[in-house]
């Protein structure tokens, strides 16, 4: 299982222990324009209001994988399953899933779209002779459904197909499938000092307040998360990545260097702008 966001990018304001852990090159976030206001109450109790028009540019956009494997085994010293396509009047209990998505050889092919319903690996194992299964076994059945279906909730496209054999020598099977998300209400954010909200209401760019240079937010935080959190460092990173926005040059958020508040503060005057952003 993995989330892959579609464009990491670096942070505006980074520190040294960073470095070491390669968040340059592997990213986990995005830099987004906050606003810390109240607008339309939607942003209450820890709810933030997102922008749709950058949602729909790609904001915080993201792939999900999961990896669904399954391998046959042998059933005593004769015996052995086998993943193949099960056939409905030769196997008993087959599942309440659709079938009609799997080739031949039992497997979904890459590129195939499919949902909860379907089964995208098919495997069965034989019947013993002398098995009743408790008087549901007709004549014709030979076998029963070992077969593997996607998770009930989720839905996307067949990634990834490996099939191949394991250490005792048996068919064994991998199937990737990938999901889109596109953020929603009710999905959370965080930022990296453990300020975290769900979506409570998105509004596109026209409902969004602006600023004196008709910039628009991607995001609208409660200022009431402020001072209850004490999240101080917080604030003074915004002004560091504003900074660092206008130099056009990363800024050293690194704890316990000379670097001060007024010392944001004066470049920010340098730019032309309130000594607080």
């Amino acid at each position: 299982m993995a989330n892959i966001l579609y464009y990491p990018q670096k942070p505006l304001a980074t520190t040294k222990s960073m470095e070491y852990l390669k968040f340059r090159e592997l990213p986990a976030g995005q830099n987004a324009i906050v606003a810390i206001a109240c607008y339309s109450g939607y942003n209450q109790e820890d709810s933030v209001i997102m922008n749709q028009s950058s949602i729909d540019r790609g904001l915080f956009r993201s792939l999900f994988y999961r990896v669904y494997q399954e391998s046959e085994q042998r059933l005593g010293t004769i015996l052995q399953e086998s993943i193949e396509k099960p056939l409905r009047n030769e196997v008993l209990r087959l599942k309440q899933g659709t079938y009609d998505k799997l080739d031949e050889d039992g497997i979904v092919a890459p590129g195939v779209r499919v949902s909860g319903d379907d089964i995208i690996i098919g495997k069965t194992a034989p019947l013993a002779a002398d098995s009743e299964e408790m008087g549901q076994r007709q004549k014709t059945h030979i076998k029963r459904d070992c077969s593997t279906p996607l998770r009930s909730t989720e839905n996307g496209i067949i990634d990834k197909v490996m099939v191949t054999t394991n250490q005792d020598g048996m068919k064994f099977t991998k199937v990737r499938s990938r999901t889109t998300k596109v953020p929603q209400i009710g999905d959370k954010f965080a930022s990296r000092h453990g300020q975290k909200g769900t979506i409570g209401i998105t509004y596109k760019t026209e409902d969004m307040p602006f600023n004196a240079e008709g910039i628009t937010p991607d995001l609208i935080i409660n200022p009431h998360a402020i001072p209850s959190r004490m999240t101080i460092a917080h604030l003074v990173e915004c002004l560091l990545s504003k900074v660092g926005a206008l130099e056009g040059q990363e800024g050293d958020a690194t704890p316990f260097t000379p670097v001060t508040v007024d010392d944001i503060s004066e470049l920010l005057r340098k730019f032309g702008y309130q000594s607080r952003g």
